[in-house]
């Protein structure tokens, strides 16, 4: 196939949603309502490769610097492709997108590749294109999950804070208070590593309401006292806890075991991945080992999110 790559603009948003619904790899993080949230913070240049007019590809995507960047705004991205996508066109498909980024004058393209837990069906072949196309794989994320179907289970001490957490009244709300919840976020943010969220509580409110099947705020109380939660994302085949977060009295109480016991419940028959996130800091080069322990601990085992960038040639 060839190609005719167009840039995104608002009058196609219905057309860009529409195949993002269809696409063998689409995922809800790339519809118009959740990448344009914050829209004020990056110049969108996302791409539409069309075939014959009809509309094949679409590659989220934003301009800075000179650079044609993978979303910056999202944590993941990469082309979505239509169903029966061959590799041999996916190869044609970045040598398209290179000579368009040439006639636009970028000086790099920054790729970042979306890992298999949040695909509708693993496949890889971007990454072997990217390779096999000169890239660099410059950065590599460590994250942590664990497969609903085929995990370890709690390592012992897991076990034991979470059978004490059973007896400990603990109970969930599935409509967690959003201010709440992200005060804690952000304290904890700042006490460990002097930042905060990336999401305020107005843009978590905004996506809740625009996407009410696919985010979800998540407490956990003992009687009435807020001990922590998570916000998770629920997709395809996965549930990713964006923040999970406790106070002392939650870490006290077993309040994350209670927590994940749950989803590895609720979810245990519709899920396949249950994702942690990322667990290194400095671009991949160091791993946050306590973080690491406390998810290797409920039986995750890690996998790598790998970010990819070519100069142009012009």
């Amino acid at each position: 196939m060839q190609f005719e790559l167009v840039r995104y603009s608002s009058d196609k948003a219905h057309e860009w949603d529409q195949f993002i619904n269809e696409a063998w790899n689409g995922v809800f993080l790339f519809y118009r309502g959740f990448m344009d949230y914050h829209a004020d913070r990056f110049t969108d240049h996302s791409l539409m490769a069309y075939c014959n007019g009809k509309l094949k590809a679409v590659l989220p995507a934003n301009e800075k610097d000179g650079i044609l960047w993978s979303h910056q705004g999202l944590t993941y991205g990469g082309w979505a492709l239509s169903n029966r996508f061959s590799v041999v066109d996916l190869q044609t498909l970045f040598g398209e997108m290179e000579a368009y980024a040439a006639a636009q004058s970028f000086q790099r393209i920054e790729y970042k590749h979306k890992p298999f837990v949040f695909e509708k069906h693993a496949n890889d072949a971007d990454a072997w294109v990217l390779w096999n196309s000169g890239y660099e794989m410059w950065r590599r994320d460590l994250s942590f999950y664990f497969d609903l179907k085929n995990h370890g289970g709690f390592a012992r001490d897991k076990r034991y804070r979470f059978n004490k957490s059973t007896r400990n009244n603990l109970r969930l709300d599935t409509k967690g208070d959003v201010h709440q919840y992200m005060a804690l976020v952000n304290q904890n943010l700042v006490s460990k590593y002097q930042t905060s969220a990336v999401h305020t509580p107005e843009e978590v409110l905004l996506l809740q309401k625009r996407f009410p099947n696919n985010c979800q705020t998540i407490s956990v109380y003992q009687e009435e006292r807020f001990l922590g939660g998570s916000w998770l994302f629920i997709d395809n085949d996965f549930i990713h806890t964006q923040y999970l977060h406790f106070n002392d009295e939650g870490r006290d109480l077993c309040a994350a075991e209670f927590l994940i016991g749950h989803l590895m419940e609720q979810y245990g028959a519709t899920k396949r991945y249950l994702n942690f996130g990322t667990s290194t800091d400095n671009n991949g080069q160091e791993l946050n080992v306590g973080l690491a322990s406390f998810k290797e601990g409920f039986g995750a085992a890690g996998f790598c999110h790998d970010f990819y960038r070519k100069d142009i040639c012009r």
